[in-house]
């Protein structure tokens, strides 16, 4: 593997888990987390791909057609994602199947065909995620995927 490679694969690794794991060491992150990505009263930044991509005037759904569309990239690709019960297209299980993609060296081609249909829509999460973030470890997330992505 090329060092930029494993750079970006580590990179996207990273970030990815960022957005799948609370923070248990900083009680004020971890609330942080929960108010952020899975608040049942609203949360302002929603990690899943489907919920950006719904028709006009519908409303946002999880399990939508980018997920089943994500679990074809994972099978076809032989990976597994270790969150057994979260939708495919959760950003944070799309970042570390890109670091997969990356680390198995796969081409070009493959690489931006993913990038179009399932991290295209990253920068409004982005936005959302810098708009609603108060604790300091999600202002820098934003910013570390802004950089990245």
């Amino acid at each position: 593997m090329s060092a930029d490679s494993e750079f970006l694969a580590q990179l996207y690794n990273g970030l990815g888990q960022a957005l799948l794991t609370p923070p248990a060491q900083d009680p004020d992150a971890e609330r942080e987390y929960y108010r952020l990505f899975l608040s049942p009263e609203g949360a302002p930044c929603p990690p899943w791909q489907s919920v950006y991509l719904e028709a006009e005037g519908e409303k946002p759904r999880l399990m939508g057609p980018p997920h089943h569309s994500a679990l074809d990239w994972y099978r076809r690709y032989g990976f597994e994602p270790a969150a057994e019960n979260e939708p495919a297209d959760h950003l944070g299980l799309l970042l570390l199947f890109y670091a997969h993609l990356l680390a198995a060296e796969e081409p070009e081609s493959v690489l931006a065909s993913f990038e179009d249909q399932h991290l295209a829509w990253a920068p409004r999460f982005i936005e959302k995620l810098h708009a609603h973030a108060r604790h300091p470890r999600y202002l820098q997330l934003a910013a570390d995927l802004a950089g990245s992505l």
